[in-house]
């Protein structure tokens, strides 16, 4: 069972900070990549059909900022769970990546968390309680 996070930009991975370290406590496995939806689509669709391969327990945290557009295409691309994680920036403040993610259309089920400070956080101890329910 493990957290697989997936950023839209390499400049993300600070955000994630406080949800690792809650991993780490925890002792849960996870990985980190780094895959844009807009700047190399088709080298994360390949990582995800790989993915897909896998029988293990895996949540998928795709975090992005801007227009994020990576937590709609992981959730249309593979067959795991998807919490888009909404980062804070740009010239909205991270509203546009909030909005981007919690309205997408009817079929593409991304979960999602708050956008503040503590959201990679929530989005790493709700992937957490999900793969509870597979122990």
């Amino acid at each position: 069972m493990k957290v697989v996070m997936i950023y839209g930009s390499a400049n993300d991975q600070g955000f994630m900070k406080p949800g690792r370290d809650y991993l780490d406590e925890q002792k849960v496995a996870y990985s980190e990549h780094v895959l844009s939806a807009h700047r190399n689509l088709p080298e994360l669709i390949d990582f995800l059909r790989e993915l897909d391969k896998s029988t293990e327990k895996i949540v998928v945290l795709a975090i992005a900022g801007l227009a994020a557009a990576l937590p709609g295409v992981v959730t249309v691309t593979t067959r795991f769970p998807v919490v888009g994680v909404p980062v804070p920036g740009g010239p909205l403040n991270g509203i546009d990546a909030l909005l981007s993610i919690s309205q997408l259309p009817g079929g593409v089920p991304c979960g999602t968390v708050g956008l503040h400070s503590k959201a990679g956080l929530n989005a790493c101890m709700f992937a957490h309680r999900i793969l509870k329910l597979a122990e």
